[in-house]
């Protein structure tokens, strides 16, 4: 399915079939984006080391998930907490703009 398909089926939909798109969206993201980006921005910043790579980065990540690691969890996770965090900003907004 291509993003354009994705994002159409997403204006479309309401309630919990909408919840449950963003929420696979979200967990996607962290399990299949967030190693990546994170092994990138800490190469450019901090330089590679020996044994470096994006597979051992995911080795290391899911080997954290296995023994109960909360950084694992945190970045994998992150990306939905994110959405979260949101959501519960753009509903404190806007209880904030009903009138008394």
């Amino acid at each position: 399915m291509r993003f354009s398909q994705l994002f159409a089926r997403l204006r479309r939909s309401r309630g919990w079939s909408r919840e449950i798109l963003l929420t696979g969206i979200t967990l996607a993201l962290g399990f299949g984006l967030m190693p990546v980006l994170i092994f990138y921005a800490g190469s450019l910043l901090l330089g590679r080391y020996e044994g470096a790579s994006v597979p051992h980065m995911y080795q290391s990540l899911y080997r954290g998930l296995q023994t109960g690691s909360a950084a694992s969890w945190i970045v994998l996770l992150g990306p939905y907490g994110l959405y979260l965090l949101f959501k519960a900003m753009r509903l404190w907004w806007r209880a904030g703009a009903r009138p008394a």
